[in-house]
């Protein structure tokens, strides 16, 4: 095993990934220049997020469902929501967050916080719809204060929520994802005050919050019936003023570059950047068949992304140019993961 600068490697982070091959089944890490492989959980059930490392890089947040769980899953018959359970960054203390699945979650910035997503309160949970995966349920948005365990339900519902974090951890950016209340709310994290930031002209989805915290990134669908040329990608400042449409390419994600300067796009097989005003274009996988999950690298140098153009589902690295492409797995396939911080700032 190669010797490492810095703790993370070169780069001085770590990736915890979830292995997509026949025989290989857990979560397991290792540095960012590739050395350090380690085996964190064996569970066959376990799988990552964007959002599972905290952000003082102590603890990895994860799904799975366990022999002890059954009675839980049971009561809570799901199907797309899983149950939420936490581990020190080394593997250690594994425990259960909470004792109901849910849908997604998110750490807040300073890491006192988290938001999950969940239908477990839903009145249709037991539809045979929302049992046979036809749909979710409706979901709420919930707060939970990582030290003392208390839940905050915030207002509002919805079958496709999305979410993000203010940088100084007090609000909350939310999409209910109906058609009929298609717009974004900004919500503070004790529940107790918000209020509407688009008009649902569109339905309007996925807000992301800039580094700055004075703007949201969103991506607009057009209702039935509306002109497409009113969906694409928008950015609002967060008191609704100075709307500005980036593109009308159809795309899944949006997200900021640590400096705010330009915006990472992900359509459905290929990912690319663009400044804020849609003028310079990079591409980052061309050639590649297909590029989904992508996100920026801790120190904002590289974006890191998943592709199963060489015939198996493996982790990739390219400079914000779009050149020096990396290959981060090998012999461990692999589609899911999640970076922790920099290492060397903790």
């Amino acid at each position: 095993m190669a010797c490492s600068e810095t703790p993370g490697g070169a780069g001085g982070y770590k990736i915890a990934f979830v292995p997509y091959k026949t025989g290989q089944h857990g979560i397991f890490s290792m540095n960012s220049d590739t050395t350090g492989s380690k085996l964190l959980s064996p569970d066959d059930m376990a799988d990552v997020r964007f959002a599972s490392w905290s952000p003082d890089g102590k603890k990895i947040a994860f799904f799975t469902g366990r022999a002890e769980d059954a009675e839980i899953l049971k009561k809570y018959p799901m199907p797309y929501e899983k149950l939420l359970y936490v581990m020190d960054a080394n593997g250690s203390n594994q425990k259960r967050l909470l004792n109901f699945p849910i849908l997604d979650f998110a750490w807040s910035p300073d890491g006192q916080k988290m938001f999950f997503i969940s239908g477990h309160e839903a009145p249709d949970r037991d539809s045979p719809d929302v049992m046979n995966a036809v749909k979710n349920p409706i979901c709420a948005i919930y707060v939970l204060d990582m030290k003392t365990g208390a839940q905050t339900r915030l207002p509002g519902s919805g079958r496709t929520i999305s979410a993000s974090w203010s940088p100084d951890s007090t609000r909350v950016a939310v999409s209910y994802g109906e058609a009929d209340n298609g717009s974004i709310y900004i919500l503070s994290a004790n529940g107790k005050q918000g209020g509407k930031l688009t008009n649902a002209v569109t339905t309007d989805c996925r807000p992301v919050w800039s580094p700055d915290g004075k703007s949201i990134v969103y991506i607009a669908v057009p209702k039935p019936g509306a002109d497409g040329k009113d969906g694409g990608v928008f950015i609002i400042n967060i008191d609704g003023t100075g709307i500005k449409h980036v593109t009308n390419d159809v795309v899944n994600f949006a997200t900021w570059s640590l400096d705010g300067k330009m915006l990472l796009l992900q359509s459905s097989y290929n990912i690319y950047l663009v400044d804020p005003d849609g003028k310079r274009i990079v591409p980052l996988a061309p050639g590649l068949r297909q590029a989904v999950n992508a996100i920026f690298t801790p120190d904002g140098k590289r974006v890191m992304f998943c592709s199963d153009d060489e015939g198996a589902w493996n982790i990739y690295s390219v400079d914000l140019d779009g050149q020096n492409r990396k290959k981060i797995t090998g012999q461990t396939n692999s589609s899911n993961y999640c970076l922790s911080p920099m290492l060397s700032n903790r």
